[in-house]
């Protein structure tokens, strides 16, 4: 139980470093307005395999921690555990919605880049939606209240 316990932990913290990490980045584009930037995050994540790491280690943080509640005698429906769900289901919500949007500003701004869309108009869409900037925000809330439901265990 205590290794599945150290791979849950070990797992769960790099996939918030990885995410979390980029994040950062991208948020700062669209705050800025920094087209050129945008572009140039869209194609280094492209060029890479960060995300699919960040993915992997989401994954197996998941597996690890089902093993360490089978395995360590605690109760899946525990209301901490059910807590849990109910915040990574609202991350992969926030992923579905902010993420996205913040996805396809990217694209914009990498046809910008390349000459087949207007900087001008890939600035207004920036302003325009709020989704991107909130993306990092909420992510950092949802992590930040995962981390305590771990470890206070308050339900």
């Amino acid at each position: 139980m205590i290794i599945f316990k150290a791979l849950h932990i070990l797992s769960m913290f790099t996939m918030i470093a990885v995410f979390l990490g980029g994040e950062t980045f991208w948020t700062v584009a669209v705050w800025r307005r920094d087209v050129g930037l945008l572009a140039s995050l869209h194609d280094l994540e492209a060029q890479n395999r960060i995300p699919q790491f960040g993915l992997v280690a989401l994954v197996l943080g998941i597996v690890f921690g089902l093993l360490t509640v089978a395995t360590g005698g605690f109760d899946f429906f525990a209301g901490w555990l059910i807590t849990a769900y109910l915040l990574i289901a609202a991350f992969f919500v926030n992923v579905a919605v902010t993420g996205l949007q913040l996805i396809r500003l990217s694209e914009e701004a990498v046809e910008a880049k390349a000459g087949k869309r207007s900087v001008d108009e890939v600035v207004r869409h920036m302003a325009e939606r709020r989704g991107p900037l909130l993306f990092f925000p909420i992510n950092v809330v949802i992590f930040t209240l995962i981390i305590l439901d771990m470890v206070l265990k308050p339900f």
